[in-house]
């Protein structure tokens, strides 16, 4: 039986503004057959855009997801329900001003019994965490994370980058494509799964979220992670998902 614990605050240096994250745990039902489905969106482009963005976010996906037949290849269903999402995005910015920069990073998974389907576009991530290791296997469009991958910084020297908060791709009203990350991964029976906004990865040391994680049970995780970002002066919103087998 899948456990699944969720999260989302302000964070101590936003907390007198809007939460611009949204969170998302589409559980199987008596209407819906599928497995289950999470979802991260960390909203940009102002306070009340990027909260409209996030939202607009989970509810073109769930919307997708829910409408897809069974037994179907549920990567391509993330595909094709974010690309819906940044649709959403690109229609809602062209009714005001306000929202002309509007935007979102969205980090989405569909558990099934021994693998894993995941979709994500900008830098919200999803790890797989064991008792051996803590493994990230999201895909990071970002500035930092493209010079990480050429080898050009360090791990160290990314985490407090001038310019880690430049993204190279996002669901968003200034960008007419993307091409969002997608990916299949086996699971073991002990494997857990973590999504999250940069909120929580970047205040909070991968140890960290690999030890509380295998402590806590799913939903004790979620909160005690999010308290953990507050403690350390996260300056971000904080959402995080943890789903265990």
């Amino acid at each position: 039986m899948i456990k699944i614990g969720s999260a989302t605050n302000r964070g101590i240096k936003r907390k007198d503004s809007p939460n611009q994250d949204s969170v998302e745990v589409v559980m199987p039902s008596l209407f819906n057959r599928h497995p289950p489905l999470l979802i991260v969106a960390d909203g940009m482009g102002g306070y009340e855009g990027g909260a409209i963005a996030s939202k607009l976010v989970i509810e073109s996906l769930k919307e997708w997801y829910l409408k897809a037949k069974l037994q179907v290849d549920y990567c391509d269903v993330l595909r094709q329900g974010v690309l819906a999402a940044h649709h959403a995005i690109l229609e809602k910015s062209q009714q005001s001003e306000e929202l002309a920069k509007m935007g979102s990073t969205v980090v989405a998974a569909v558990l099934q019994p021994r693998s894993l389907c995941l979709c994500n576009v900008g830098d919200s991530r999803a790890y797989i965490i064991n008792a051996r290791e803590i493994r990230q296997v999201s895909y990071d469009h970002s500035f930092v994370g493209e010079q990480l991958r050429l080898g050009l910084i360090t791990a160290e020297e990314a985490q407090n980058h001038p310019r880690r908060n430049i993204l190279t791709q996002s669901l968003s009203a200034q960008r007419g494509e993307i091409n969002p990350y997608l990916t299949r991964i086996d699971l073991e029976q002990e494997d857990i799964v973590l999504l999250c906004s940069d909120g929580l990865w970047g205040p909070v040391p991968e140890s960290q979220i690999q030890s509380i994680a295998l402590e806590l049970d799913p939903q004790s995780a979620a909160d005690r992670l999010v308290e953990m970002a507050n403690d350390n002066e996260g300056p971000d919103n904080i959402s995080v998902i943890v789903a265990r087998q």
